[in-house]
């Protein structure tokens, strides 16, 4: 299956593990654009795929294969080892400036709490609201919704759903199709009331008025998909 015209969809290797290749090839569509973020490409090409851009100071990447790489005509944009952004915010940087309207993020939770931490906040950043960013790790999907937005979640009756508030205050949350509902709920920075929720049907539906949440989808075994 093709993008439509409307869409642009890309996905962006980060450097952190990726456990299981094959389970998170099923993110990668035809006709996306691939972006590695320095060692994340060693992932793109252990699952038989050839990036479209490099994107980092390399200090992660096997030279061997950057060298391969390079020889069959990938782009890189090389980035000095002093510099203000991670890879991966370079990397998103780049794939909104290529005009993405979609981006999946796979690799992006490592072993350092601080740039885990980072690599999520990174899906908050009010510059990039227009675009539907996700950050995946194994089977939990996370992403945010602002105020304004209204988002139908689709999985499986039992599926996990974790809402953690971003902002100061985040008003007007009403979530249905879940097992413990909130109707025009306030949740207030550093709240767990959000965590754990439980989907009661296939479709759950959530509404913001004001503020930003970071939803986290923990997939089960039935569709495994999230709109």
């Amino acid at each position: 299956m093709t993008n439509s015209n409307s869409t642009r969809r890309f996905v962006i290797f980060a450097n952190g593990p990726l456990p299981n290749p094959i389970e998170a090839q099923r993110y990668v569509r035809r006709g996306d654009r691939l972006i590695c973020a320095d060692g994340g490409t060693q992932h793109a090409w252990a699952m038989g795929l050839t990036p479209d851009v490099i994107v980092g100071d390399f200090d992660s990447l096997e030279p061997a294969l950057k060298q391969e790489l390079n020889a069959s005509g990938v782009r890189f944009e090389q980035h000095p080892v002093d510099k203000d952004q991670t890879d991966l915010e370079l990397a998103l940087d780049l794939a909104i400036a290529e005009g993405a309207t979609e981006i999946d993020i796979l690799a992006v939770q490592g072993g350092r709490l601080d740039q885990s931490l980072a690599n999520i906040m990174l899906l908050a950043r009010p510059d990039w609201a227009a675009v539907k960013v996700r950050a995946i790790v194994g089977n939990e999907i996370a992403w945010p919704v602002r105020g304004g937005q209204i988002v139908t979640i689709n999985g499986t009756i039992g599926d996990r759903l974790s809402l953690i508030p971003l902002a100061l205050v985040t008003t007007g949350i009403t979530f249905t199709g879940v097992k413990w509902p909130l109707q025009n709920a306030t949740l207030r920075l550093g709240s767990t009331w959000g965590i754990s929720n439980v989907l009661t049907k296939p479709t759950a539906r959530l509404q913001v008025s004001e503020g930003i949440l970071l939803v986290i989808h923990a997939v089960g075994v039935g569709e495994k998909r999230q709109t």
